[in-house]
């Protein structure tokens, strides 16, 4: 009998399918995560470098997001997510509990509006299932941080299978203290999307030795490339490095699997 269950447990693994795109939009965040059925987006780049993910998607014939997860509202996140709100049906927008009063952030609340569409504010841990790719958006915990937009970064941690991804935001040493901390998941994950755009921060070998990732993608741009002392960290734990800059990375996983194209 149990060994009819781990066989049961590994076919459902193999069944597991998931396709993360990083898109290169310079130093900036957009990563679209495709299931079996449905589309999440995580952060929308700037607002010039919009038209990277509209083309995408037209060409894939995506016509609809079931989520747009905005981790916080620096315009390098949430600048292209206006366009994305016209253009692009989306069913449910979550965002952390602040607000910012920079013009991107206006032109995201004003196409939320004429969208009608009310966002998801997410102070608790949420828990969301696509196509049996399970998800945990875990909030900042405090109110006020020394870096205020950039701690308020919201996290996701996606399972498929038995290979977990983390998407950092762009947390600093604050917020990475919470992530080491908290009890409420397992930092060690395969893929990571390095936090801050390969930034340093005083914890930031201490983080990276809790997550352990076999690969890590740092979406960074010439003109603003990743701290060396990262890359060194992360070569020095074995992980593979891919940069956002040298073009959109393709990560494929069967939750057995991950490959990079």
């Amino acid at each position: 009998m149990q060994e009819n269950v781990a066989a049961g447990e590994e076919i459902q693994k193999q069944d597991c399918q998931v396709k993360v795109t990083f898109f290169d939009v310079g130093k900036g965040d957009a990563v679209l995560i495709e299931t079996s059925g449905h589309q999440m987006m995580i952060d929308a780049g700037y607002d010039d470098t919009s038209d990277v993910i509209l083309d995408y998607l037209k060409e894939q014939s995506i016509d609809r997001l079931d989520y747009l997860v905005l981790t916080h509202f620096d315009k390098d996140h949430v600048g292209g997510a206006d366009r994305i709100l016209k253009e692009v049906e989306t069913e449910y927008v979550l965002q952390p509990d602040y607000v910012s009063d920079s013009g991107q952030y206006k032109e995201y609340v004003e196409a939320m509006e004429d969208e009608g569409i009310s966002p998801n504010v997410v102070t608790t841990t949420r828990k969301l299932s696509l196509d049996g790719v399970d998800f945990l958006i875990y909030p900042p915990q405090k109110k006020d941080y020394e870096e205020d937009d950039n701690d308020f970064s919201l996290v996701i941690s996606m399972t498929c299978g038995e290979k977990r991804f983390l998407f950092a935001g762009d947390c600093e040493k604050e917020r990475l203290k919470e992530l080491m901390m908290q009890n409420e998941f397992d930092l060690s994950h395969d893929v990571l999307k390095v936090p801050h755009h390969g930034r340093k921060e005083k914890n930031s070998e201490e983080f990276l030795k809790a997550v352990l990732p076999k690969i890590a993608v740092i979406t960074s741009s010439d003109e603003k490339p990743a701290d060396g002392e990262i890359c060194r960290m992360l070569e020095k734990l074995g992980t593979n490095v891919y940069f956002t800059k040298d073009g959109t990375i393709t990560c494929l996983c069967d939750g057995v699997q991950v490959s990079i194209e």
